[in-house]
């Protein structure tokens, strides 16, 4: 899933407009802010997640990566790549292991709700994991998953709310650094 800003032309030469005699800044400017509202979209990709889903922010932070913006590239992003995770890094309960356990464990990924998943077992295999049997006898078995961050981030509601924050920081970031710049300028005379 990726979460690109990218600037056209009229915003480039409204930035010159703006910045008068110093219009060769425009590019530092424009970037500074991309970069800002980048930044602003890193975060608010974990908090937005972290309201509806039981997950650590770590799990999200390592499917991050960010694209920064330059004088010659006047885009920026954050794209998050990863596979499913298991649903033990979600709301397990009860989270011990234990062979002779009658009742099922419940899970919850969602903030909304869990459920009991008969026939579900936590193993210690490199750790804590959930797993299923697939036939009758002991052997083979599954692991369990839950959606990736991806597809967390594919959410419609999500998506948009983390895209809306990020322009919003980057036309407030905008206007500060076509200030700052003025001003350094008027300072030099």
């Amino acid at each position: 899933m990726r979460v690109v800003v990218e600037i056209d032309q009229a915003t480039v030469r409204y930035v010159q407009l703006r910045l008068g005699e110093f219009d060769k800044r425009a590019p530092n400017a424009i970037s500074n802010a991309l970069n800002r509202g980048m930044s602003n979209i890193n975060t608010n990709v974990r908090k937005e997640i972290r309201k509806d889903y039981h997950i650590k922010a770590g799990d999200i932070n390592a499917t991050l990566s960010k694209i920064r913006a330059t004088r010659g590239s006047l885009s920026s992003g954050v794209v998050s790549k990863g596979s499913l995770i298991g649903l033990d890094k979600f709301k397990v309960s009860p989270r011990t292991i234990n062979p002779n356990r009658k009742t099922p464990l419940t899970v919850a990924v969602k903030k909304s709700g869990g459920s009991k998943v008969p026939g579900a077992f936590m193993a210690d295999i490199s750790g804590p994991k959930l797993f299923m049997r697939i036939k009758k006898s002991r052997l083979p078995i599954r692991r369990l998953f839950g959606p990736s961050v991806p597809q967390m981030l594919g959410r419609k509601d999500i998506r948009d709310k983390i895209e809306q924050d990020g322009r919003d920081t980057f036309e407030r970031r905008l206007q500060h650094e076509i200030s700052r710049i003025l001003d350094m300028g008027r300072n030099k005379r």
